[in-house]
């Protein structure tokens, strides 16, 4: 620097030019530098931009987490929303013409409107392509009043359209209730040895939440149009039928006059079912008989034959055999079976969604397992005490 160049005492010192100056020494061993964070100013576009991204996607790595984990499910819900296709009121088939075969129509489970269904369609398949004789295989304690009617329907069409079928049941591990109704108009009934069978008569279920609610602390209201006084009777759940010391109140006194009407008038259409069916059977077999086995009580195999439920002890392949006969048919009996087909993966996780997590139910399906669980029901069903 020339004299020319000092600054004056006092003066601010220049800065130093870059260019001009040697390359700085090394750091000292173990030296490390400060690291100096700048906090983005709230002018800047670029971290708010940033920022945005990242929370885009935590949300977008939290909805993965919880709805593609399952992607199948998530698949199989969004199936769901859509309207399944159009199908046809009654199977197509293909006429068999064989007119010597003996038909085995499977009913089994819970007889509800999926196995009402399935016997409509199987009969309806009979009636137009029929078979030397029928034999209906019987497995089930009961199930609905107007599920097991359809079922006896759907055999009183096919036997009205081929009356010189002989239409033969057989009685597995259980045949009660609903089971019996529809096997009732039969020509001849077996029950297997071990079989259970019997429990002629009608319940009703109602649910009582009015307990529950009061301890809840919830207050249910209702309100009744005018002219439809009798709406709340045996239609709400939530009143108390019976007091502390057990006896009901005039809330439940209400609501078991209506419920006894309708299951008195079931009862006799199920006693007239079974006394024309039996008594077409056997004309021997008389009313008073009928009537002191129509108590509700449960038969197995021999006390059922003594009963006069069923015709005579035996297992499927006697069952057959006496269809086969009643048939007039020569030679070994071509067999074959309709069974309710069992629903494959997709559509049992269409229909009951069985294992869903209850997370996924949305509100208008909780509402309609409620009014399932919660639905008056009338029921050809065995029960057990």
């Amino acid at each position: 620097m020339t004299d020319e160049q000092a600054p004056s005492p006092g003066a601010p010192r220049q800065p130093i030019d870059p260019t001009g100056t040697s390359t700085p020494p090394p750091p000292p061993p173990g030296y490390v530098p400060a690291v100096y964070v700048q906090q983005p100013s709230g002018k800047s576009g670029l971290g708010k931009i940033i920022i945005y991204l990242l929370a885009v996607g935590l949300l977008i790595s939290v909805t993965a987490n919880i709805y593609l984990a399952g992607p199948i499910n998530t698949v199989i819900y969004q199936l769901s929303l859509t309207a399944p296709p159009e199908q046809p009121y009654n199977p197509t088939f293909e006429k068999t013409g064989d007119t010597s075969r003996v038909v085995v129509v499977e009913i089994s489970g819970m007889i509800d409107g999926t196995v009402a269904d399935f016997a409509r369609k199987a009969f309806y398949t009979l009636e137009n392509d029929p078979p030397a004789a029928v034999v209906i295989r019987v497995e089930s304690g009961g199930g609905g009043v107007t599920a097991s009617d359809q079922i006896w329907h759907a055999i009183q069409s096919f036997r009205a359209a081929h009356p010189d079928v002989p239409v033969i049941s057989s009685f597995g591990a259980v045949a009660a209730s609903g089971g019996y109704y529809i096997a009732a108009p039969s020509d001849y009934i077996f029950c297997e040895r071990t079989g259970i069978t019997g429990s002629i008569g009608v319940l009703a279920q109602v649910p009582g939440l009015g307990g529950m609610v009061e301890k809840l602390g919830v207050e249910m209201n209702m309100v009744i149009a005018n002219k439809s006084p009798n709406k709340d009777d045996a239609n709400n759940l939530f009143v108390e039928w019976y007091d502390d010391e057990g006896n009901l109140t005039e809330d439940g006194e209400a609501a078991v006059a209506v419920l006894e009407n309708l299951v008195d008038d079931a009862y006799d259409t199920f006693f007239k079912v079974v006394k024309i069916g039996r008594q077409a059977a056997d004309p021997s077999i008389t009313t008073e008989e009928l009537e002191q086995a129509a108590t509700g009580a449960i038969f197995i195999g021999k006390e059922a034959l003594d009963a006069k439920l069923v015709d005579k002890i035996g297992y499927l392949d006697d069952a057959i055999a006496h269809a086969h006969s009643e048939a007039k048919l020569s030679g070994e009996p071509r067999v074959s079976i309709i069974r309710k087909p069992v629903p494959g993966l997709l559509s049992s996780m269409l229909s009951g969604k069985e294992g869903a997590n209850l997370g996924d139910i949305t509100g208008q399906e909780l509402r309609e397992l409620v009014d399932d669980a919660t639905a008056v029901r009338l029921e050809y069903r065995m029960r057990l005490k």
